[in-house]
């Protein structure tokens, strides 16, 4: 059984991600392996099936997750507690629990790894090297602390019902240009860099990382078409998917393939560069569930429980041997015309100083500009 619930959000805290600039060579990494079922040590089995739930704290859209975790349960028979928020606020209010001594969560799942090493050093975050993590590559992992569930690809995805196929190819074609278009003054939403990491890193691709191409002036013309703008992403997603939106920024390849996949009439391109940032899970050092948490933390990592995703999404696996089968089998959105892969992966990780000044210049340049 699984239940979900929204986190009641908190005040927005910290954030950081390592920068790189990754082209069509790392997508070229992601060949088609089948994924191949990792089997867990039976004593924690045991101990975990003895505990008999877990709670998890994510920020990944509740559906989906719920999907996912359910096959944690069906293969485990340990319940899951799924408490999804944008990821500062639900961060900030775990750590909040932890340092009044609440101790709620099990597992927490972020876009932001610099905030569960500030913990960690805390010792708020437990110290546990699942044996499937093994296969998650270096770059995507401190090992024993934290370690990627996916990679997710942000873009622009617009609602077919409400765009026509005019404006559809002019999207296409014009790629990050098109959110500067008047056409969309009124149709148009985008979501806060002050949510959560993965809108951190994308807006900061815009006004730091990529300043140069981009820039004040881009954002400004942005925000002369007066989008709605959302402290989160999903209900974004959920009313674009609705048709109360005609188009979104940070639009999650996760998310998107989840609507897809239900018969929304949603679509999604991924202009060049496109940002990119890491979903991770951590364990609570005081998990009151905990050989129940390290068991779905070696579930998630393994190919098994990576693969367990595309049943529900299109992410990218931190996985070499995990690949979505439907690429290779040119199955749903892969064999859509209007598709393409990601050509120029952008990442902020931890070695830009720019993203990690806590004075936050980024999200207080974006306020002004949005007049927030």
């Amino acid at each position: 059984m699984i239940k979900s619930e929204d986190a009641r959000p908190l005040a927005s805290g910290r954030r950081s991600f390592l920068r790189a600039t990754v082209g069509t060579a790392m997508l070229a990494m992601f060949v088609a392996v089948p994924a191949l079922a990792q089997e867990a040590n039976p004593e924690l089995v045991a101990a975990a099936q003895a505990e008999g739930t877990l709670t998890f704290y994510h920020t990944t859209a509740i559906d989906p997750t719920a999907t996912w975790t359910a096959a944690f349960t069906e293969k485990y028979g340990i319940e899951t507690q799924n408490v999804r928020g944008p990821s500062y606020p639900l961060f900030d209010r775990w750590l909040t629990e932890e340092r009044v001594g609440q101790h709620i969560a099990d597992v927490i799942q972020i876009t932001d790894t610099v905030l569960i090493e500030a913990a960690h050093d805390e010792g708020l975050i437990a110290d546990y090297t699942p044996a499937s993590g093994e296969g998650i590559r270096p770059e995507m992992k401190k090992e024993g602390v934290w370690y990627t569930a996916f990679v997710n690809a942000m873009g622009i995805a617009w609602n077919t019902d409400r765009v026509t196929p005019e404006e559809e190819q002019m999207i296409l074609e014009q790629g990050w240009d098109t959110l500067k278009d008047l056409r969309w003054k009124g149709r148009i939403a985008t979501g806060t860099p002050a949510s959560g990491g993965s809108s951190y890193s994308y807006v900061y691709m815009f006004l730091g990382g990529e300043r140069d191409t981009f820039g004040p002036d881009f954002v400004k013309a942005m925000a002369a078409l007066e989008p709605q703008v959302y402290d989160s992403k999903s209900p974004m997603y959920d009313r674009l998917a609705a048709g109360e939106h005609s188009i979104v920024d940070q639009a999650s390849q996760s998310d998107m393939g989840g609507f897809y996949l239900s018969g929304a009439p949603v679509r999604w391109t991924f202009p060049s560069p496109t940002p990119a940032n890491l979903t991770v899970q951590t364990i609570s050092a005081n998990a009151p569930h905990p050989n129940a948490a390290k068991l779905f933390q070696e579930w998630a990592m393994s190919s098994e429980g990576q693969a367990a995703w595309f049943e529900v999404a299109g992410v990218l696996s931190a996985r070499e041997d995990t690949v979505d089968p439907r690429k290779t089998n040119g199955t749903d959105w892969y064999a859509e015309p209007w598709y393409s892969d990601p050509e120029n992966l952008y990442i902020d990780y931890l070695a830009d100083p720019g993203y990690v000044d806590p004075a936050k210049p980024i999200i207080a340049e974006w306020n002004t500009i949005f007049q927030r």
